[in-house]
């Protein structure tokens, strides 16, 4: 398998997705997807230039229990849902549904996550690639699909869901805070080969519930107003 086939195996979840939202919600319009794939495009660009200078920053540069987390928290989720936030505020909203807007916002996440899977690839790829380890690589993007890009989307959807009440003057900052902290906890124990590694798996988890708590008191509230 080479490397142009391996970085489309990043994207067949998000294409997978605007198929089956497209399909089965008749309000979602194309050009509102397509919209949040070009946002997520453009957010990762200033995300990772942000993220390369602050990474120089001496408390970044530690390996103590105390500046891993702090780097997880601030580096990978303060720094990312930030830029992730600011860019969902562009998604056309006005003429749009929760169920629309939320589509297009789980579509944003999938599209982040699978340009952080691009960047991800190409490094590993480089690395191995004269040890014959293309299966490993193959292994590790799967991985990825259902763990990385599982975090994108809820962290996405959690920032979304802020971004819908705030805008509708119901200002309720704990789906952002959520947000933050949770990528951060599952970057942090991601980082560790130990047990400690399958925490990243309930922070994820614990984020997917969050998320669904949000959206259907959002549904709720979006009921009783009408």
């Amino acid at each position: 398998m080479n490397l142009y086939a391996l970085l489309g195996i990043s994207f067949i979840p998000a294409a997978l997705f605007f198929v089956l939202a497209v399909i089965l919600n008749k309000e979602l319009k194309i050009r509102y997807c397509l919209i949040a794939g070009l946002l997520a495009l453009v957010t990762v660009i200033p995300t990772s230039m942000i993220q390369f200078y602050v990474l120089s920053l001496p408390v970044f540069t530690g390996y103590t229990f105390a500046s891993v987390m702090i780097t997880a928290i601030l580096f990978n989720g303060l720094i990312e849902e930030t830029m992730k936030m600011l860019f969902l505020c562009l998604l056309p909203q006005k003429k749009q549904i929760l169920s629309t807007f939320f589509c297009c916002v789980v579509l944003y996440g999938l599209t982040v996550g699978g340009f952080e899977s691009v960047i991800y690839i190409i490094k590993k790829f480089q690395e191995i690639q004269g040890q014959g380890g293309k299966e490993i690589v193959v292994r590790l993007l799967i991985d990825r699909i259902f763990t990385a890009q599982a975090i994108h989307v809820f962290c996405a959807g959690l920032s979304g869901l802020y971004i819908w009440n705030f805008r509708r003057h119901k200002k309720n900052i704990m789906p952002f805070i959520y947000a933050v902290l949770l990528h951060g906890i599952y970057n942090f124990f991601a980082s560790f080969n130990s047990i400690y590694h399958w925490l990243a798996i309930v922070a994820i988890l614990f984020a997917a519930v969050e998320c669904r708590i949000f959206y259907l008191a959002a549904l709720d509230k979006n009921k009783t107003t009408e």
